[in-house]
């Protein structure tokens, strides 16, 4: 679970605002978390979500405790390498970062979750704890808003 996962898990703090000194730690806290709760794991369900649910809480109650720093660009791991990545999708991505740095943390995590991570309305809705309509309502605001900020950054406003 741990080899498949890690990348994830690693990548969702990283977009969740949690700075390169702190990726390790708080990965190690998701998977640490995530033993301790093994036997409440319905197994028939994917790992991923729950995994990711977890991540979330952890990263909210680190953010709790210290203000977030905001990178450009998530830092690769060794099998998300992108050798043939252009300057252009690089630039793109941080662009992306950058807006997504403007959206606060439950809109983020939704669209984190739905658009990067790939999972499911429900199993967003499921991995943080609210109903299905508020993750929907929460994705619709988070793209208007995502636009809007990229728009800005874009030409320099923000």
């Amino acid at each position: 679970m741990y080899r498949q996962e890690v990348s994830s898990v690693y990548a969702f703090l990283y977009r969740l605002g949690a700075p390169k000194s702190e990726l390790s730690d708080l990965t190690h806290d998701v998977f640490t978390t995530a033993i301790g709760k093994w036997g409440s794991f319905d197994r028939a369900r994917p790992v991923r979500p729950w995994l990711l649910g977890i991540a979330w809480r952890v990263a909210s109650e680190w953010r709790q405790k210290k203000k977030p720093e905001l990178y450009d660009e998530v830092p690769e791991l060794a099998d998300e390498t992108h050798p043939d990545a252009s300057l252009e999708a690089r630039d793109a991505r941080r662009l992306v970062q950058r807006g997504l740095s403007k959206l606060d943390e439950t809109k983020r995590a939704a669209f984190v979750l739905h658009e990067l991570q790939g999972l499911s309305v429900n199993e967003v809705a499921d991995a943080m704890g609210v109903p299905v309509q508020t993750t929907y309502s929460r994705l619709r605001a988070a793209r208007e808003e995502l636009a809007v900020a990229v728009r800005r950054i874009a030409r320099g406003e923000a």
